[in-house]
């Protein structure tokens, strides 16, 4: 396994892992947990950058490994046993994807490691974002068959919270090619959940067939970026309900690449890029729509509304989910 210095930050040196089998190679980064790039057949797909200070500041949480909980939770604040929890809000008066100090923002241990196979660790105190529980967490990545798997596993000693996810940003087309809004997209999902302002989930599920929102069949993803439901996020940055574990593929016609994503969990997340600003990438800047992301994960503020599946670790009770970003059905 290839490993190289990559950055300092906030005092410590940050390396990266390259993992790698068949035709699929990937750059870890200790810092976030996060991928840096992700090479399919020489072709890298993942959107990074070339410093540590240049993710945090394009607040774009681009490879990293997202917790204790992705996307938004409403108001910054939920009830668990009947307490009331009041975390940091971190995105208007909500909070996002773990608040000010999410696991993007950690330096991560690693524990073992193969020329296909990385585990890194870290811990998050009780209270941190005002969280309960000291949660001890672990994420490995590994490769086999031409699938880049991530496994993800908790545990805490309180009852708590925990979602987590990776926020890859895609280009099939290849990380400095032009924008995704070419590459082909379809999500097993026949319900999104619409949002109110905040991007706050509104408790409904809604049929995706005959709207914006409908990838039932494969279409491009900026084909329908003039409806008018997609003019406040530039496009897509919507939750699906899943109808099975595997979640949505993708394809370029440009490269031929396809990705199919797997998971245990019961949404994902579709963002088209809409908010990237031009910050500079590890080849050149990522203005709107440079990559898409597909983030499993729990409903968007799922604790505080009925009907959806609540991202909810028991006290001691080993939790575990996955990923996999399967590109074997490449066709070149």
């Amino acid at each position: 396994m290839e490993k190289k210095y990559y950055d300092k930050f906030n005092g410590r040196e940050v390396w990266i892992y390259t993992i790698k089998k068949g035709f699929l190679e990937a750059d870890i980064c200790e810092a976030g947990a996060r991928i840096n790039a992700l090479r399919v057949r020489g072709v890298d797909v993942a959107l990074g950058f070339n410093g540590v200070a240049d993710y945090i500041d394009s607040a774009s949480y681009a490879g990293a490994t997202i917790g204790r909980v992705a996307n938004r939770i409403g108001g910054a604040k939920f009830v668990l046993d009947n307490k009331p929890y009041f975390l940091n809000a971190n995105d208007g008066k909500n909070h996002l994807h773990g608040g000010n100090l999410g696991f993007d923002k950690k330096h991560f241990t690693v524990t073992e490691y193969s020329e296909n196979s990385i585990t890194m660790e870290c811990e998050s105190a009780d209270g941190e974002e005002f969280y309960p529980g000291n949660l001890r967490f672990a994420v490995k990545f590994y490769i086999e068959n031409n699938t880049l798997n991530i496994e993800f596993a908790a545990q805490s000693d309180k009852t708590t919270l925990w979602c987590p996810t990776n926020h890859a940003y895609f280009n099939l087309d290849g990380e400095n090619s032009g924008d995704c809004r070419g590459n082909v997209l379809q999500i097993n999902a026949d319900f999104y959940t619409p949002v109110d302002a905040g991007l706050i989930p509104t408790g409904e599920k809604a049929a995706v067939k005959g709207t914006a929102f409908d990838f039932t069949s494969p279409a491009a993803i900026g084909a329908r970026f003039s409806a008018e439901e997609l003019k406040a996020t530039a496009g897509y940055d919507h939750n699906y309900v899943l109808s099975g574990v595997l979640a949505a593929s993708a394809e370029s016609g440009v490269t031929g690449i396809k990705l199919d994503v797997y998971t245990d969990m019961p949404c994902i997340q579709f963002y088209s890029g809409g908010m990237l600003d031009g910050c500079a990438g590890k080849t050149r800047r990522y203005g709107q729509w440079a990559g898409f992301c597909l983030e499993p994960q729990y409903c968007p503020n799922a604790v505080n509304m009925g009907g959806f599946e609540k991202p909810v670790l028991k006290k001691g009770e080993r939790g575990t989910h996955y990923i996999r970003f399967d590109f074997s059905r490449s066709a070149k």
